[in-house]
């Protein structure tokens, strides 16, 4: 089952014909490359997660289309965390857009962090744009965390007025969030399994801490708490507090490593 699932994952990305297996095929996913030696492997795991949610979209119709277009950024308002992993991710493509005005960059960054550290989600959101917004579009779009990726709307309109006046009334192609989910399950489980932190990070003051930090991805895969500090998500730190929670990401990662899991109500 291992075996198939992981095939079928790596091939088709998240199927829901597999049920949990699916999860447990992308949880083997991103422990191949999170157990290997590479000082890059936190990023290539980062990239092989949103390529699979990716994936895993792609395969799911649609009942009507999606009314997200190029220049439409009502949802580049809100608060948005995002693991370690992407993090350096998005660091890499920050960089790469920007190799002869990084410290500019940097500055800008550190400008919007200053704008809005420690507000909550809320007032996070009614704020300021993502800092990496420019003239309406995402100057960093090809490393955006699964976050940005997974949210879409079948109505300019109401995404309008959702920015306008703060309510949540916004019609989302519900796959979306399963698949982000199942994504975020496997690259939690997998980071677990390893050792190393798997909650999210305020994605403007955790890119800004990387950026400033040399070498950064090295030091964190080594143990350092580079991230320390930062303000973290509530939710996904509930999560990691949550016995069931952890029960759960045990399963995956160890039935994933292809061994026998602790008694559990899911395999």
């Amino acid at each position: 089952m291992l075996r198939k699932a992981t095939e079928t994952v790596r091939r088709e990305g998240v199927s829901q014909r597999l049920g949990i297996w699916a999860i447990v095929g992308a949880t083997r996913l991103m422990l191949d490359h999170l157990s290997g030696r590479s000082p890059h492997r936190a990023s290539q795991a980062a990239a092989s997660f949103v390529a699979l949610y990716e994936r895993s979209v792609a395969q799911i119709p649609l009942p009507q289309p999606l009314a997200c277009r190029s220049g439409c950024a009502f949802c580049c308002h809100s608060f948005v965390s995002a693991s370690a992993p992407e993090l350096f991710l998005l660091a890499e493509e920050v960089k790469r857009q920007n190799p002869d005005q990084f410290d500019q960059v940097v500055a800008r960054i550190e400008g919007a962090h200053q704008a809005t550290r420690g507000l909550d989600k809320e007032s996070r959101s009614r704020a300021r744009a993502c800092v990496l917004l420019v003239e309406n579009l995402c100057s960093a779009y090809a490393g955006r965390p699964i976050a940005c990726r997974a949210f879409a709307s079948f109505s300019v309109e109401k995404c309008e007025q959702a920015f306008r006046t703060g309510s949540d009334d916004i019609p989302m192609p519900g796959m979306n969030m399963q698949l982000r989910g199942a994504c975020n399950q496997a690259l939690a489980s997998a980071l677990v399994r390893v050792g190393l932190p798997s909650q999210g990070y305020e994605l403007t003051g955790g890119l800004l801490r990387v950026l400033q930090t040399p070498d950064a991805e090295r030091r964190w895969l080594a143990g350092e708490n580079i991230l320390a500090g930062v303000q973290v998500d509530e939710a996904s730190l509930a999560h990691s507090d949550d016995p069931q929670v952890r029960l759960y990401y045990e399963v995956l990662a160890t039935v994933a490593a292809g061994k026998e899991p602790p008694a559990n109500p899911w395999l």
